[in-house]
């Protein structure tokens, strides 16, 4: 039974709900007491002030016999503090009395409000920043089932529900001092009244728990719409070309319009119930007070001055409870916001598996070493549990040396695993069996940050902000550099181009760089990559999707860093890697030949397959154009 009755009181007033929001959110044990704080004054203000009405009320209708006829406790307690200060009841001293309290209250309201909004924007921001550390710690894998667009809706938009939830529940606190300082005013003026108040606000709280039921059913709902909906804005307005080359510009809208109804629609409900909730417990807050003050007068005999103190006291009471009812439906409401990011965060935290090691990297002097490895995508799940896509086995037994200071190309078909390997390198992705060797050392001992700042990468789509030419190429670089310095990335990148931009370094870019031709974003791009002046280089792709002057300008590049640096590339266009130490050729997830361009040409293999079917016809590494 009373295990039932606690349930009961736990469901009524969300403290599990609440239990489980103080978990996730962290709110520190000061600011909690400063809340707290706020609403105890402002409740003892509150209990003062209307205290106070009474002696002020019954000297009115009784003027200074009120004190002989009067034995109450507000009475007695009043005349002691008078005599204190040497002062009589007089109506000009009550008034007085009574307009302290209030005007005190009203400070507190205003600190306390002030207080509220200074935490409640620390809550979010620590909540946010909590995720997102999580959010960006998380291994690749967790952004295949996440969009883009329903990371930035829970960062953004659902992490504010954090900080109203723990308002909401403060301020739910504070309204229940008020109800108990106004159930004690009541009490001193008539315990039978009292108890007539207590019920029909209990009628009107169970009114309300039909409304929490369907908050809780319907605002989750809700929030996973619009979390839905920013994705697809994101995800279709990053592509505005395609929608804009496939005219499909009304269907997008069609589909925005379609989700925006079904979330108006919601919403709409929710305000029709509010209303019905409105339509219900007004006239049954207005019954209370007609029949509370019908017993009073007709059974009671109250006098005039508690009639009066009785019907403020009730009228302040109703506004609490309907207040008090709506703060429940806040903090439902709050609550299933709060359960999105801590759904969000729950899987960045799980799928972040690659640990990091304490040695830091800082270059190689022998090479790397890829002994036995192997990797298997695992199966891509759904924030709901529901299988995305099946995971499958991509790279098999990998056996290779790459000495430093050499040239290694990486050949195959699309699909056949290439990229998913230099992504090993810099732990992008972890090995599912096998190691990776730094000077024999495995990879997993490294720190995981100095291995990536290790590692240039340049990959086929460059990555770009919009933002400034500078901003881009120093862009997590750690220091300042020189303009010499700049100067010679852009140069050793053939992207000098920049310089006679209107406003050279700091043009802006555009989205992904959409103001430059692919040609010139890739060079940027490695001048980003030259600037880190990493040991290692990896080229995933660079010259794939660029015209012949372009990739002419990347292949001189090569051949400039050739013996320099450690340089891992991938390419489609085998003219670009010809002259490489060393081709290591992966077919469905294997290296199935190694060898120098000569070597494996006169082998006639897989490689020379591929030479022959792009028609290049270069048998001389020299007769690359410049």
């Amino acid at each position: 039974m009373i295990t039932q009755l606690w349930d009961t009181l736990q469901e009524r007033f969300k403290l599990k709900a609440v239990r489980r929001l103080f978990e996730f959110v962290e709110v520190k044990k000061s600011e909690v007491a400063g809340l707290v704080g706020f609403a105890v004054l402002f409740a003892l203000f509150e209990g003062v002030g209307l205290s106070l009405l009474l002696p002020i009320l019954q000297f009115a209708e009784s003027g200074t016999s009120a004190i002989q006829d009067s034995g109450g406790f507000i009475w007695t307690t009043l005349y002691q503090v008078l005599g204190w200060f040497n002062l009589k009841p007089t109506l000009v001293v009550l008034l007085l009395l009574a307009f302290i309290p209030n005007v005190l209250r009203n400070v507190v309201f205003y600190l306390r409000t002030w207080y509220n909004s200074v935490i409640s924007s620390r809550i979010m921001l620590r909540l946010r920043m909590k995720v997102v550390d999580t959010v960006y710690a998380a291994d690749p894998e967790f952004y295949s089932r996440h969009p883009v667009g329903e990371l930035v809706g829970v960062v953004m938009g659902q992490t504010g529900a954090a900080g109203s939830a723990v308002l909401s529940i403060i301020n739910l606190f504070g309204i229940g001092l008020l109800l108990i300082m106004y159930a004690v005013i009541l009490l001193s003026l008539s315990v039978p009244l009292t108890l007539v108040a207590v019920f029909f606000a209990a009628i009107v709280s169970l009114v309300n728990k039909r409304v929490l039921n369907w908050i809780k059913e319907n605002s989750l709902k809700n929030a996973r719409l619009g979390q839905e909906l920013m994705a697809k804005i994101v995800e279709r307005m990053g592509q505005m070309q395609l929608v804009k080359l496939r005219n499909t510009q009304a269907e997008e809208a069609a589909y925005i319009e379609e989700v925006t109804k079904i979330s108006q629609k919601l919403s709409i409900q929710a305000s029709k119930v509010g209303a019905a909730v409105e339509v219900i417990v007004d006239p049954v807050q207005m019954i209370s007070v007609f029949v509370t003050l019908y017993i009073g007068i007709a059974v009671l005999g109250s006098t005039l001055a508690q009639l009066g103190l009785l019907m403020f006291i009730l009228i302040r009471l109703n506004a609490r409870v309907k207040e008090f009812n709506n703060q429940l439906q806040a903090i439902t409401g709050a609550t299933s916001g709060v359960r999105l990011v801590n759904e969000m965060f729950d899987a960045a935290t799980t799928s972040n598996t690659i640990n990091s090691g304490g040695r830091e990297f800082s270059g190689i002097e022998e090479g790397i070493e890829l002994k036995q490895l192997a990797f298997d995508y695992p199966d891509v799940l759904s924030a709901q549990g529901e299988l995305v896509s099946q995971g499958k086995a991509v790279l098999n037994d990998i056996n290779a040396f790459i000495p430093a200071g050499s040239f290694t190309a990486l050949v195959g078909r699309s699909g056949a695993g290439k990229s998913t390997l230099v992504e090993l390198l810099p732990r992008m992705r972890d090995v599912s069996d096998g190691e990776v060797l730094f000077d024999d050392v495995p990879i997993k001992e490294y720190n995981v940050g100095s291995i990536r700042r290790g590692i240039g990468y340049v990959t086929q789509s460059p990555m770009l902000f919009n933002d400034t030419v500078y901003e881009n190429i120093v862009y997590g670089l750690g220091y300042e550099p020189t303009e010499q310095q700049v100067y010679d990335a852009l140069d050793a990148a053939h992207a000098l181009f920049v310089y006679d931009l209107p406003q050279g370094l700091n043009t802006k870019l555009g989205d992904r760089g959409v103001r430059f031709s692919g040609g010139e974003r890739q060079r940027i791009a490695l001048a980003r990559v030259l600037l880190e002046d990493t040991d290692i280089l990896v080229f995933d792709e660079p010259t794939s999707a660029l015209d012949s002057e372009s990739e002419g300008y990347i292949q001189q590049t090569l051949r400039a860093l050739h013996g320099k640096k450690t340089l891992i590339v991938i390419a489609h266009r085998l003219a670009t890697v010809v002259s490489a130490d060393q081709l290591l050729v992966v077919d469905d997830g294997k290296i199935v030949e190694r060898g120098t361009h000569a070597e494996l040409m006169e082998r006639d293999g897989a490689y020379a397959n591929l030479f022959q079917s792009q028609l290049i016809g270069v048998e001389d590494p020299s007769a690359v154009p410049d």
